[in-house]
């Protein structure tokens, strides 16, 4: 294995771990806040489209790191079951298909010079939109059904009571 790739997948929990440490997961979480007035829908398709970007450019465990902590807050405090949004939010971090960093098999088959970046854009728009509207479709359909996801979990807190109780 080539040392590229080895330092690209290390360099992917690196920067999740970064972004913990730095507390930058809250900032972004601060930054989503006005999402919580939208309709649900709106609110998976957003994220789902935020973190498919976002793992262009970053690993798949970076970027779900990065976002699962910020998403659950959102969806307890609008009183969603945060399945409903972390599910779709989850499969899409594996919709790296545009960029050579984007994950190393696209770096590995980058690396071998018979393809430029602006081919793997192209070729991977396309994936990705089909990708997102595929999640999108299954979460809205039979996911709501099979995971019970318009009913608040009991596991989940309830931001009212927690603050109440001055949890």
């Amino acid at each position: 294995m080539p040392w590229e790739i080895a330092i690209l997948v290390g360099g992917g929990f690196a920067l999740a771990d970064g972004c913990e440490i730095s507390k930058l997961s809250d900032w972004i979480g601060s930054k989503l806040s006005p999402l919580g007035s939208l309709p649900i829908w709106l609110i998976i398709l957003i994220s789902s489209l935020i973190v498919t970007s976002v793992t262009e450019v970053a690993s798949n465990p970076a970027t779900i790191t990065i976002f699962l902590p910020i998403l659950a807050p959102l969806a307890e405090a609008i009183h969603v079951n945060p399945l409903y949004i972390l599910i779709p939010s989850t499969l899409c971090t594996s919709f790296a298909f545009l960029l050579p960093v984007a994950n190393p098999p696209n770096a590995i088959v980058f690396s071998y010079g018979h393809l430029t970046v602006i081919d793997m854009v192209k070729a991977g728009l396309g994936v990705n939109i089909i990708g997102v509207a595929v999640v999108m479709l299954a979460v809205m359909t039979w996911a709501v059904p099979l995971y019970n996801l318009h009913t608040y979990p009991a596991w989940a807190p309830i931001p009212s009571l927690a603050n109440n109780t001055g949890l």
